[in-house]
């Protein structure tokens, strides 16, 4: 793989690609990695050069937490194969929270027709959400909380009336997850509040990354957010709910060589007609109380 790096030509269509673009070896270890890929996973290269993903580093996951890096990863499949490959994981980001990709993985082949290694090229496969694009606005009118960075409880009452207008007007299907962090105090208790304001900001990231645009995700004191989806059928908030609950479990920090991961538990409700905000809240809260590690739901 050393030799097919030398090729002045391929690193320069690596390194001006769109894509995050990452080589390996044989053996899995990291020989190249492109400014894309910082720009996407927050790691630098003098970082990842000469480790493995599975260093605590990308260790990605499909949608129901399984590591790929253990068994299923496409790079190891495209050189088993001698084939590409392509799928839909979750990366880790150097910040701790999990970042929805597509990847695609290439085998390398040399002239005498041996395996020498793999190229991945990867991308966000996340809709920005309308915060990124009008951040400064929603900054100005003070919607933002600063620690997460997603709407805060004056953002989420704004927003989450005009979704339940549209609940009439529209006869749209909406869903208010209450999403609780589990025994953050004992985070906070034990590895101090910067590690606890790390934690909610994985945690927060999480959960603005892996919804879709015309989503909400507000942080509503501490340790607690809401998620505001728009659904096509109400069947499909239970899906949704299991996969950010997974996500957040699979995401983690690294503080003095520990890996540090919390556990949510979800509770929710679906709306289909007009109801009073703040009782669609408090029942929010009430089923994710009563759902420790899980997702609990009702429909109104």
């Amino acid at each position: 793989m050393d030799e097919v790096l030398k090729d002045s030509l391929l690193l320069k269509v690596l390194e001006n690609v769109s894509d995050g673009a990452y080589c390996i070896d044989p053996e899995r270890k990291i020989l190249y990695w492109n400014e894309r890929s910082e720009q996407i996973t927050g790691y630098h290269e003098k970082e990842v050069l000469g480790t493995r993903c599975w260093d605590n580093i990308l260790k990605h996951v499909d949608d129901r937490g399984t590591e790929l890096c253990l068994n299923r990863c496409p790079l190891v499949k495209a050189m088993g194969e001698r084939n590409v490959q392509k799928a839909e994981v979750f990366l880790h980001h150097r910040d701790g929270y999990r970042l929805p990709v597509v990847v695609v993985g290439i085998p390398v082949v040399n002239e005498a027709g041996e395996v020498v290694g793999a190229i991945e090229l990867f991308r966000e496969r996340t809709e920005r959400s309308f915060l990124e694009s009008e951040v400064r606005e929603l900054r100005k009118l003070a919607f933002v909380d600063e620690l997460t960075g997603v709407l805060n409880r004056r953002g989420l009452e704004y927003y989450l009336k005009m979704k339940l207008n549209e609940v009439d007007r529209f006869k749209r299907i909406i869903a208010v997850l209450f999403i609780d962090v589990d025994k953050f105090k004992q985070i906070n208790d034990h590895y101090g509040h910067d590690v606890g304001d790390k934690v909610l900001r994985f945690v927060a990231m999480t959960l603005k990354k892996n919804v879709r645009a015309s989503d909400l995700v507000a942080g509503v004191g501490g340790d607690e957010f809401v998620a505001v989806l728009e659904l096509k059928e109400d069947q499909e908030v239970v899906e949704v709910a299991e996969r950010l609950r997974t996500l957040i479990s699979e995401s983690f920090i690294v503080e003095n060589g520990e890996i540090i991961r919390v556990t949510a538990s979800v509770g929710g409700v679906v709306v289909k007609e007009h109801r009073d905000m703040n009782e669609i809240l408090k029942l929010a809260t009430s089923y994710s109380m009563r759902a420790r590690r899980k997702v609990g739901m009702i429909a109104l």
